[in-house]
């Protein structure tokens, strides 16, 4: 049976499962180039055709239930994946209950609290005749039962909610009598966020905001102006008639103003289930995630790193799987190395090479890009397209970041090897590059270049079972250095995606400074001066 899900509206992916095996996953930018595309995927759907010319079960989900869900069964049916009178099943899920299907599955936890805070989600019918949208929902759920939705605000741009009812919504599996609505018109905490990065002129660019927070100091004024109902427009942006004096502090204050507040929502909800999965786009906020972490101690704090809409095909599937299976004996996602393998037909300046000429090149100052295997999940990467440079040259963010056309203010991530974290972090763990760790005194002075203006990286441990040829390029740089640690950012340009095949790579190059991109699993470099 080939069961096939996508995201569509925003980030928008597709994921095929064969039975109970995920086969094929991919999100469109990668294709299409437009970074976070929320188009129909039009081109990974022709990598399904390639796969298999039928469809028996076709998900969807995105923000508005009726449109896509209409939309998408046409297209299907143009694409001749489904037949009319030959489908097992066509549904449509809630935006946050996919959100929460994808995470749970991948946390190993059986039992949990999972919080899905975002910009927004799927649509609800109100009894005003208006229409909200979700912004904040809690689940809890324990194996083998079904999601239970504990709590859903929804966001409606209409100051006259006092009597306002929930009229039609799309998440039925998970809501019952005991779900406690909230209907407001005041701005939740992504929507929140998003409406200051909009302003900023970084629209879905929210990480930018992020960035610039540290740059900023306490500002009572500003932090007075936001708790102001009329402070944040209905259009996500902020009210003209406030005057903005000076970015740095606004940034700082939205910052602080995200963490109190999410920090009292989890101070709610910390005691119904010492496990507690974080997910939507604000799982993104890496500072925010290792406060967390750092605040709520006794719980089992646990972030989806594919927390943005893209991992919601996944969610899909796997909500269909466990539905209808009883169990959840299908294949997790416990890996972000989910794209597919491309040949390497590259035959110009392309020669054989070695893990220690790429390391020289590194001890020179050069800056090396990784291509290997399959391209990574979501807007992290971790070694497969990664771009890597010698974390001890004092200007190398500089000059990363102009490299890549980034602003002054964004920090760079780095990868350190696992069993030498804690001696340069305080974290020893975090896999996925999901939390903004605190440096250790020396981490600034010897590797300044990944040391953020607040004294954190953004960090990636790596082990030889995660990652075995950066493990390798890690370990070796470290034997010549004492150094356990390269910056490390994604394989791209400003405003493109990363990238997806070798001939993205080599256009990278060709279009900037970098001049080399290393393929491990073939021992080439391609050089380009």
């Amino acid at each position: 049976m080939f069961i096939l899900a996508i995201q569509v509206g925003h980030n928008s992916s597709v994921c095929l499962y064969k039975d109970k095996k995920l086969i094929y996953y991919n999100q469109e930018e990668r294709l299409s180039k437009l970074k976070k595309d929320g188009g129909l995927p039009i081109l990974c759907l022709d990598h399904i055709k390639k796969i298999t010319p039928k469809i028996d079960v076709a998900l969807c989900t995105g923000y508005d239930p009726i449109y896509s869900a209409t939309f998408i069964y046409n297209y299907l049916l143009r694409l001749s994946l489904i037949e009319k009178n030959n489908l097992t099943r066509f549904l449509h899920h809630s935006h946050h209950l996919m959100h929460a299907s994808k995470a749970y599955f991948s946390s190993g936890f059986k039992d949990a609290t999972i919080v899905v805070v975002d910009g927004r989600g799927s649509n609800y019918h109100l009894s005003n005749g208006l229409q909200g949208y979700e912004t904040t929902s809690i689940y809890s759920i324990r194996y083998p039962d079904q999601f239970n939705a504990l709590y859903k605000n929804i966001y409606a741009p209409n100051y006259k909610l006092e009597k306002t009812e929930i009229t039609f919504e799309h998440d039925v599996p998970s809501i019952s009598e005991n779900t406690k609505f909230k209907i407001t018109s005041k701005h939740d905490l992504g929507h929140m966020y998003t409406s200051v990065s909009n302003y900023l002129g970084w629209p879905d660019e929210e990480g930018k905001l992020m960035g610039l927070s540290a740059y900023g100091k306490p500002n009572l004024k500003l932090r007075n102006n936001m708790s102001e109902d009329d402070f944040f427009t209905n259009n996500y942006n902020i009210n003209s008639k406030y005057k903005i004096d000076n970015k740095e502090d606004l940034a700082f204050e939205t910052q602080k103003y995200f963490e109190d507040k999410f920090c009292d929502l989890i101070d709610k909800y910390k005691n119904i289930n010492k496990n507690i999965i974080i997910t939507g786009g604000t799982g993104l906020n890496v500072v925010n995630n290792y406060k967390l972490k750092k605040y709520f101690k006794n719980n089992n704090i646990y972030v989806d790193p594919l927390c943005g809409d893209e991992g919601n095909s996944i969610g899909a599937c796997q909500h269909y799987l466990y539905t209808i299976q009883g169990n959840d004996s299908f294949e997790k996602v416990t890996s972000l190395y989910l794209g597919p393998v491309y040949d390497l037909n590259i035959k110009e300046n392309i020669k054989k090479s070695s893990f220690n000429e790429v390391i020289d090149l590194l001890l020179d100052n050069k800056i090396v890009a990784l291509y290997q295997n399959k391209a990574e999940a979501g807007p992290r990467a971790l070694g497969n397209r990664s771009l890597l440079m010698n974390p001890s040259l004092v200007n190398g963010k500089n000059i990363m970041n102009s490299i890549k056309g980034r602003e002054y203010f964004r920090p760079l991530a780095c990868c350190v090897l696992e069993e030498h974290a804690e001696e340069w972090f305080d974290l020893k763990y975090s896999p996925e590059m999901m939390y903004a760790a605190t440096a250790k005194e020396k981490t600034k002075k010897i590797v300044p270049a990944i040391v953020h203006e607040d004294n954190t990286c953004r960090i990636q441990t790596v082990n030889k079972n995660q990652n075995k040829n950066l493990y390798t390029l890690l370990s070796l740089f470290y034997e010549k250095t004492k150094v356990p640690i390269l910056m490390n950012t994604s394989f791209n340009l400003k405003g493109e995606p990363i990238v997806e095949t070798p001939e993205d790579a080599v256009s990278v190059l060709k279009n900037s400074k970098i001049n080399y991109v290393y393929f491990p699993d073939e021992n080439k470099l391609i050089t380009l001066y």
